[in-house]
């Protein structure tokens, strides 16, 4: 390769130089181009601003700035177009927002450009300066006004077109009109008060015919929760709704009314019930809820003198039926006790509730219970006795009999026993002899029906505390009449008292206190103490002589007893529930 001369290469520096001298002549020369275009467009944005057409003076003015090559013009016309600019994108943004939300329906976004719309407006309407001028053309430019209004004008006759339709329909399922009704601008009805009138009355009258056509067609709890919805949406918007209460509380009590003259408790409650859970729309000084006050307080007195008169049973079933309107479990918790102080017999029907007791009997302070009742149950040869305890705890009891529980009798015999554990006798036919007997001593310590004897015998009576006469007994005493003595494992026989030849009426005529026996079964055979068949017993609405006299028994007849109370039998009289002393005259 052969070596570069020095002549060459100066050769070579010249061309790069040249090169570069053309290349930046061929910047400055575009650079005076340029700038002459921006020069032009100065001007030509001034002659528009001279000529107050603003519009083209702030687009050719943006052109000629984006070029960026030289400044032009005097500080204070440049602040001018520079805060022109900035109005165009306030504006020109607003109004892509506005249709954005216009095209798409959505109302609250269509209200918040408004009023930013608005906003500008208003700082710039009323100016006569060049700002004011510029947003005025570039407004009308872009039509937004004429947008707006469109818009809200056709909203507004398609709502009041929704809400005929509802009314004509009876459908009431689509009220989104009412939103669309308050988001249109004041000045589309004619300014805020007339605003207010206008929609006041279309709310109105829309409401007054949509709750007669509900009472007309829908029930009590339908018409009263859909008007409380309605309410409750007017106040959520902001709307008074003393006119809508008003018409609710005044349809409201004429069915209250109604149903307590009438007497239909279940519709009461169940209508009451209804309108207390609109409590939140109503004022406090409500008529309806006091009307309803008012008649729970009287049922709840009534209550009260069902219990007073022992009509426990009326009282009860009062109390479940308002327990929708108040909690009456205390108040049935306390009936529940006087009632199984009044009738102890309960304790078992409480218990068991479906099966049926006969020769039931109950009363107090025996055994250790507060309060006890017994009786015989035919369906599975069972007595079942249950007792209230000192701690108000509850227990029962059953055991077997192998007696004939068709002709079964039960008896408490306070001779037997003692007066606070006497022992229970059950007497039925019998298979070898006239009669059967079962006796049966509670122990509620140990929890059990205690088995003291049972005994086949033509007859028997009590003599003591310890000693029974049997005529005629199976096994031992057998064709005699014999005495016996209560052991723990049964009776044991001790002697004889008379051979069955002897005459009968000796034979039972007494014991060692010289009085007479009566058999164990309450027949008053062989003693001189039976009342004369004229003789009459009084007849209570109450275990106690301060009770209202009722009527009468005769001494001699045959009674249903259906409990026994503190010397008081419960009798059933005439078909109705009375109450007699237990004395030596009862029958």
């Amino acid at each position: 390769m052969l070596p570069i001369s020095p002549y060459h290469r100066s050769l070579w520096v010249r061309n790069i130089f040249l090169g570069l001298f053309a290349l930046g002549l061929i910047a400055v020369l575009f650079k005076l181009g340029f700038g002459y275009k921006q020069i032009t467009l100065y001007k030509q944005a001034k002659a528009f601003y001279e000529q107050k057409n603003l519009l083209q003076a702030e687009e050719t003015f943006s052109r000629a700035h984006d070029m960026a090559v030289l400044s032009y013009g005097d500080d204070e016309w440049n602040s001018i177009m520079f805060l022109l600019t900035s109005i165009r994108a306030e504006l020109e943004g607003l109004h892509l927002h506005s249709r954005s939300a216009i095209s798409e329906k959505k109302v609250a976004e269509i209200g918040v450009v408004y009023e930013q719309y608005q906003a500008v407006k208003q700082k710039y309407q009323n100016q006569k300066d060049v700002p004011g001028m510029f947003f005025q053309q570039l407004s009308a430019h872009l039509g937004m006004d004429k947008s707006f209004s469109d818009y809200y004008l056709n909203a507004l006759q398609t709502a009041k077109a929704q809400a005929q339709s509802n009314l004509e329909k009876e459908n009431y399922q689509d009220e989104s009109f009412i939103e669309t009704l308050l988001v249109i601008p004041d000045e589309y009805y004619g300014g805020k008060k007339k605003k207010q009138a206008e929609l006041t009355a279309l709310f109105q009258d829309y409401e007054k015919t949509k709750l007669r056509a509900l009472i007309a067609s829908a029930p009590f709890e339908e018409v009263i929760t859909k008007t409380a919805t309605s309410i409750r949406h007017y106040e959520k918007l902001g709307i008074e709704t003393d006119w809508l209460v008003g018409q609710l509380e005044k349809y409201a009590l004429a069915e209250i009314k109604e149903v307590i003259r009438s007497k239909d408790l279940s519709a009461f409650v169940d209508m009451a019930a209804a309108y207390r859970k609109i409590e939140d729309v109503l004022s406090t000084d409500s008529p309806v809820l006091d009307s309803i006050t008012r008649y729970l307080e009287g049922k709840l007195k009534q209550a009260e003198q069902y219990i007073k008169s022992f009509e426990f049973t009326k009282a009860r079933e009062l109390y479940e039926q308002l327990n929708p309107l108040q909690d009456t479990a205390t108040l049935l918790s306390d009936l529940e006790k006087l009632w199984l102080e009044y009738d102890p017999a309960r304790l078992l029907q409480l218990r068991y509730p479906d099966r049926t007791f006969t020769d039931m009997l109950s009363g107090t302070d025996r055994w250790g219970a507060k309060l006890y009742a017994f009786g015989l149950s035919k369906a599975d040869q069972r007595l079942y006795f249950a007792a209230k305890m000192p701690n108000d705890s509850f227990l029962y009891l059953d055991q077997s009999l192998d007696v004939d529980m068709k002709s079964a009798k039960a008896k408490i015999d306070d001779t037997l026993g003692s007066k606070e554990k006497p022992v229970i006798i059950v007497s039925a036919s019998g298979k070898e002899r006239a009669n059967a007997y079962a006796a049966l001593s509670p122990n509620l310590i140990k929890e059990s029906l205690d088995k003291r004897f049972s005994v086949e015998a033509d007859e028997l009576s009590v003599e003591d505390s310890e000693h029974v006469i049997m005529k005629n007994a199976v096994g031992k005493g057998e064709k005699e009449i014999a005495l016996f003595k209560l052991e723990d494992n049964g009776l044991d026989y001790i002697e004889k008292l008379a051979d069955l030849e002897e005459n009968p009426e000796e034979t039972t005529e007494g014991n060692e206190s010289g009085e007479a026996t009566s058999p164990a079964d309450g027949s008053t055979e062989g003693t001189d103490q039976t009342p004369p068949a004229t003789q009459k017993i009084d007849v209570f609405a109450g275990p106690g002589d301060e009770y209202e006299k009722i009527g009468q028994v005769v001494a001699d007849g045959s009674l249903q007893v259906i409990a026994d109370l503190n010397g008081w039998y419960q009798i059933v009289f005439n078909g109705k529930e009375g109450w007699i002393r237990a004395t030596e005259s009862t029958p």
